[in-house]
């Protein structure tokens, strides 16, 4: 039985989305997966997902074309459902900036440096 139902990640690398995709899979970490490489399109998702439906868990890439993560974190506070989904900021980065930016948002419930292995995804699944 996987641990979470619904997961989404938004990422403009398409290597760190199927890598991430298999791992959760092999993990058993999520029923369901989406994927998103470009933030409008993604929030799109994540604005029209019913309450039921929505991702509890969200890893979100900062550095992206058109919407970066940050954009999306401002516009995802209105949801109904926003205090409900863990939101992870992925990076390759480790830029001191960001990681103060996420420390101080109480909207992020971490900050984690690509790639994801397993055991990073099973200690988020186990909090």
């Amino acid at each position: 039985m996987a641990a979470f139902k619904n997961v989404c990640i938004i990422d403009d690398d398409d290597l760190f989305l199927i890598l991430t995709r298999d791992i959760m899979l092999d993990e058993s970490f999520a029923e369901q997966i989406h994927e998103f490489e470009d933030g409008r399109e993604a929030l799109g998702y994540l604005k029209s997902a019913a309450k039921g439906d929505f991702p509890e868990v969200l890893f979100l890439d900062i550095n992206m074309p058109m919407l970066d993560g940050w954009e999306i974190m401002d516009a995802i506070k209105e949801l109904d459902y926003a205090n409900k989904m863990k939101v992870y900021i992925t990076s390759s980065s480790i830029n001191p900036v960001d990681l103060k930016k996420a420390e101080e948002n109480p909207s992020v419930n971490g900050f984690l440096t690509k790639p994801l292995g397993p055991k990073k995804l099973k200690e988020i699944a186990e909090n």
